[in-house]
């Protein structure tokens, strides 16, 4: 069986084993890029959306709640951040809520 396999494949050229290899690796690599892509794109637009709604429950924290402040709404809205002001989440979206 395996000679036959053999004996058949000698008979094709191997310019057109190798073309077609490599086409079919260019073709995967295609794919996979396609995937990576899509797959930064979607956590890209749910990073979006996260500080959207932080941003919405900070505005609405500040206007509900009697003597609140803007860094004790950033506490209750994203609680990882850290008091000392370090924490990178925490910082961007004081920055961002205050430039606006």
């Amino acid at each position: 069986m395996l000679s036959r396999l053999l004996a058949r494949s000698a008979d094709v050229p191997s310019r057109r084993i190798f073309w077609a290899v490599v086409s079919a690796l260019a073709l995967v690599q295609l794919v996979a890029f396609w995937m990576l892509c899509s797959h930064q794109v979607r956590r890209a637009e749910v990073r979006d959306a996260t500080l959207q709604v932080q941003r919405i429950a900070i505005s609405d924290c500040l206007q509900y709640i009697p003597h609140a402040t803007l860094h004790g709404c950033a506490a209750r809205v994203d609680p990882s951040a850290r008091d000392d002001g370090t924490s990178l989440p925490g910082n961007a979206l004081l920055v961002n809520y205050a430039s606006r």
